[in-house]
Parts: structure tokens; C-alpha cells; sequence
């Protein structure tokens, strides 16, 4: 089942947006409830409450490391971010299209859908989530693993791989939780909750996915932070880049997109760049101090001062 390319996101999306709904929809039957809706503004973090019973030992805070300061540091934090971002999706529409074509057999009611990163590979996970460690009962695994039509693409096959249960369960309550929040957006574009995890936690982004290398939306970069079994939001982002649309002709031998930041690039910004180097061999972010060159032969940025 070949994994949509890059360049063909606006179809992604739409059918994205189905699919998280109905993961939705399974997730609620399941043994974990769905935490009450809420926004993706601001927040005081609340201590958490005592363990009950049927808890697993309360986490603690995550050991933030200190953020970068400087233009790479930064730069590199938010690429990280942009394709993983871009690989959630793409495993998440390659998983429903393989459900879809009866590639992944019988999917029962009560299971969840999520995606996991593991020793650099992609998998869609169906799973029902259970009351006891490690929290989800893995069903049906699709691995995106052998080459696809773009450098950037996977073919995906059913696989009995041994998989991260404990990470399993983590980003299908995250993705919960995500599910559950109001989202950016207005009327701007599909924003959709992404889960990520980091060295001690997850974070649930939301990000624009309906984009083109043409006509996207950029900004709004919003993003909840749990704790890593998806079970206790530790805080929401302080603020969140303004929305934009942007329209950029695709022709030529190079592709620019004028950055709304001072240095390092938005999240949203680096997703459109991703997305424009497999239509065009060069792609320019321009930000008031850099201009950071990606290059379709390397696949590496390069970055000058402007």
C-alpha cells in the first residue's frame, strides 16, 4: 500500500480528519475515558491529585532540558519537530487507506488509532486501551518500512514486530486528549492534534494539514504537553504565532517562502518547506536575519546570514 507523497497533502487531510474523528469515536467505548474538552489557550498548571487505586504511580514533572538559545539550537528543535510532524500524518493516512482497503482485517469497535516512532520507523497501531500496565492491548500493527515512490515515503505492510506498548499507550491517550480540545483555525484550515514524544513527555500539536506547496496556512503553532502516558496535562503553550495564508507560485528552480520570524523559522513554516522540496530542487525560508536553503540532492540546510 504505497503512502501518499508529500507533495499531495490537501487530500491527506480531508480524509485525515475522518479518520481522527473515528478514532475518536472507538477511543470512547474504550476503558479510558476521554478527559473533559477543553481549549488549547493558556493555562496554570494544577498539581496533580492523589493516585486512586487503579492508577499506576503518579508522574513527576518532566527533567526539561534547557532550551536552546541559539539560531542552530533552535532551528534544529523546530526541523525535528516539522518532520516527525509530517511522518505522523503520513503514517496515520497510510494506516486508515490500508483499513480501508481491508489490508488491516477486522477493526473492532473499542480500539484506538495511533502512530508511534520506533527505531526510526513509523507504525500505525490499532489497540484497545486497557485499565492495567501497560495501559493498551496492541491488535493490528502497519509498519512503514520499504521504500515508496519519493525519498520521503514508505510502502506499508502488517506486521507482528515487537512494539513499545508503554509508548503505544501513551500517544493514544495524548491523541485523546487532543481529540478532545478546541483547536485553532478559524476557518483558516483543518488544524488536526498531532502527538509527539520527547525525552520525558508528549506533546499534542496542532498544526494546519490541508497545505500545498501552493496555498497553505502557516502559524498558529499551538501544542498541550502531558505527561508520557498520556494521562496528566502539565500545560498548554503561552501564546501561538498569528494565522496566515500564503499562496506561492510553484515554477522555476527554487521556491521562497518569506518567514513571518525574526531567526529560526516556525514549525509550520518548516512543514511547507518539507512539503515544496519534493515538487522543486530548492527551497528558501526567509527569516529577517537568515535565510535557511534546503536542497533536494542533500536533503540538508545550509543557512546564510542575511
Amino acid at each position: 500500500m504505497p503512502i501518499l507523497q508529500p507533495a499531495v497533502m490537501t487530500a491527506v487531510v480531508r480524509r485525515l480528519a475522518q479518520a481522527l474523528a473515528l478514532s475518536a469515536v472507538w477511543a470512547a467505548a474504550s476503558v479510558l475515558p476521554a478527559q473533559p474538552s477543553g481549549s488549547a489557550k493558556p493555562k496554570t498548571t494544577t498539581p496533580p491529585p492523589p493516585p486512586t487505586p487503579t492508577q499506576t504511580q503518579t508522574q513527576k514533572l518532566p527533567d526539561f532540558t534547557k532550551a536552546p538559545t541559539t539560531f542552530e539550537g533552535i532551528f534544529a528543535e523546530r526541523e525535528s519537530r516539522a518532520v516527525n510532524v509530517l511522518g505522523y500524518l503520513r503514517c496515520l493516512e497510510a494506516t486508515v487507506n490500508a483499513l480501508r482497503a481491508g489490508a488491516l482485517g477486522a477493526v473492532e469497535r473499542g480500539w484506538s488509532l495511533t502512530c508511534i516512532k520506533q527505531n526510526n520507523e513509523w507504525r500505525g497501531i490499532f489497540g484497545e486501551l486497557t485499565d492495567t500496565p501497560p495501559g493498551i492491548r496492541v491488535k493490528v500493527q502497519f509498519a512503514l518500512r520499504n521504500p515508496g515512490p519519493t525519498p520521503n515515503s514508505r510502502r506499508g505492510i502488517v506486521v507482528r514486530d515487537p512494539v513499545d506498548t508503554v509508548l503505544a499507550s501513551g500517544m493514544a491517550r495524548a491523541l485523546l486528549r487532543g481529540l478532545s480540545a478546541t483547536t485553532p483555525g478559524n476557518g483558516l484550515g483543518q488544524f488536526v492534534p498531532v502527538t509527539l514524544t520527547q525525552k520525558k513527555f508528549i506533546e499534542v500539536w496542532f498544526v494546519p494539514s490541508a497545505n500545498t506547496p501552493e496555498r497553505a496556512v502557516i502559524g498558529g503553532d499551538s501544542l498541550i504537553q502531558l505527561t508520557s502516558d498520556g494521562m496528566r496535562e502539565l500545560g498548554h503553550t503561552a501564546s501561538s504565532p498569528k494565522m496566515r495564508v500564503v499562496s506561492i507560485p510553484v515554477g522555476g528552480s527554487t521556491y521562497t517562502l518569506e518567514s513571518s520570524e525574526v531567526s529560526a523559522p516556525l514549525l509550520t513554516e518548516l512543514m511547507l518547506a518539507h512539503l515544496a522540496i519534493d515538487v522543486l530542487p530548492e527551497v528558501r525560508v526567509r527569516t529577517r536575519e537568515y535565510d535557511a536553503i534546503l536542497t533536494r540532492s542533500t536533503r540538508k540546510w545550509t543557512f546564510v546570514k542575511r
